[in-house]
């Protein structure tokens, strides 16, 4: 099995050799759609710029409609400029999605790790048992990894959780979570319940776990800790272990990141507003390599965390 630096340096080969073979033919259609974005914005702003002028001179250009008929009118212009202005938004998503479609299958074939999947593998019912979050009744995901790295189970899903209540107008939507979820099975199960919240004064707690201390301080500033049993919770959060976790809030650039850590598995739930696993950019050239590597840089770190965790000779994964 490959170390997590072979997993990069494979990485590179495979970019190198087919994957830039594959981004090649888009670049043609990534201007054309640039082009086209801009010409929309200068259009839009323009409809909107008349739109304004008419609103404030409405009696001296239009004297013989009546007020009513006037504000019809220039809200159905108001309309089009504003379409017109968002419509570059979703045409530079639609480019997006059609080279990932295209190119990350072909990635993820070659580097033998991942797969990228079209349904999540982690379930409502595992999410409801991390103790994690809130109730939610609205889930809306994106993209999906699954794979075995070192004997351990991953299933990664970019994701959103949220709580609709009310209907019509007295209706209301609160998001819960927006991220990434990691979920990670090794082949043996966890001893104790571990969670890691961000630290905070208003923190759920499940019943039977208390605070557990830890020796670094860092993590200990950011993060409460809370455990069924003291020692085997350290056993789990080793010096190393609490590295590489704070190193995925890093890559991520997540300002929230926390864990369960029970029974068959562990969930580690990063907030993320970004859209994630991007692998083309509109305003960007096709083969631009930063694009990849930040999602390569994603994927390693939460391999690090596996390695991690089988070196744990205490915890016997």
């Amino acid at each position: 099995m490959q170390s997590t630096e072979e997993f990069r340096k494979n990485f590179d080969s495979i970019y190198y050799k087919k994957i830039v073979g594959l981004l090649k033919p888009f670049e043609q259609n990534r201007l054309f759609t640039l082009r086209l974005c801009i010409v929309l914005i200068i259009i839009g702003l323009l409809i909107v710029s008349i739109d304004v002028y008419c609103i404030a001179n409405q009696d001296t250009l239009f004297p013989l409609l009546s007020t009513k008929q006037i504000e019809y009118l220039l809200s159905m212009i108001m309309m089009v400029g504003i379409l017109v202005l968002c419509s570059p938004v979703y045409l530079a998503k639609d480019f997006e999605q059609t080279v990932k479609r295209e190119v990350m299958p072909e990635i993820l074939k070659n580097l033998k790790t991942f797969k990228w999947r079209t349904k999540s593998s982690i379930s409502d019912g595992y999410i409801n048992f991390s103790d994690l979050f809130a109730d939610y009744n609205r889930r809306f995901d994106d993209d999906h990894f699954s794979g075995k790295y070192k004997g351990v189970t991953i299933n990664i899903c970019e994701t959103e959780l949220g709580k609709k209540s009310g209907s019509g107008k007295n209706s209301s939507y609160i998001v819960r979570f927006k991220g990434v979820l990691v979920n990670l099975l090794p082949e043996r199960e966890f001893k104790s319940t571990i969670l890691i919240k961000k630290r905070g004064l208003l923190n759920f707690v499940p019943e039977g776990l208390q605070e557990v201390n830890l020796e670094d301080v860092e993590f200990e500033k950011r993060f409460n800790v809370y455990g069924d049993d003291q020692i085997e919770t350290r056993y789990v959060l080793t010096t190393a272990f609490m590295d590489r976790f704070k190193n995925i809030a890093f890559v991520f650039k997540s300002d929230k990141i926390e864990a369960s850590i029970k029974d068959t598995g562990i969930l580690i739930a990063i907030t993320v507003k970004r859209d994630l696993f991007k692998v083309a950019k509109l305003y960007r050239p096709i083969c631009d390599y930063s694009q990849f590597k930040q999602m390569i840089d994603e994927f390693s770190s939460i391999l690090e965390l596996i390695e991690e965790l089988k070196l744990n000779q205490n915890i016997g994964l």
